[in-house]
């Protein structure tokens, strides 16, 4: 009997852009069935991108900025769909955690749009909660 592949989380490679690239389009369609608008983040001067798979491919992927190394805003997190439900979402944040204490961050923040519960329930799970309600209307 084989093994089941193990799941996997590591910083980003160069070889990660494209898959990068694709997730944050990936995601940006996904948020455009929620209510509201993700607000973008202003480019920052520090990154974090990491990625998780299982066995050696890669289904999911994270980045996290921050202008002073000290407080950070996940700028994406996203999943393909078919790798849902078997905690590679979780195992990105609880690996930025560790990547970000041991860069002696201090804050971390991020965004989750009305309706989109998965997203949403994955940040309450490690403790990020609501912080501020960003609300607003087109006025065209």
């Amino acid at each position: 009997m084989n093994p089941a592949p193990s799941l996997f989380v590591r910083e980003a490679a160069p070889t990660d852009d494209d898959v990068i690239a694709s997730h944050r389009a990936l995601s940006r369609e996904e948020s455009s069935r929620y209510r509201g608008e993700h607000v973008d983040e202003p480019a920052r001067t520090h990154s974090v991108a990491l990625v998780a798979g299982v066995g050696e491919t890669v289904f999911g992927s994270l980045v996290a900025d921050s202008d002073d190394g000290l407080r950070w805003v996940i700028t994406h997190v996203f999943v393909e769909p078919e790798a849902r439900e078997v905690g590679l979402g979780d195992s990105l944040v609880v690996r930025l955690f560790d990547v970000l204490r041991s860069r002696g961050a201090v804050h971390l923040a991020s965004q989750a749009q009305p309706g989109n519960r998965a997203l949403k329930n994955l940040f309450e799970r490690h403790g990020l909660v609501a912080q501020t309600i960003l609300v607003g209307r087109s006025l065209d």
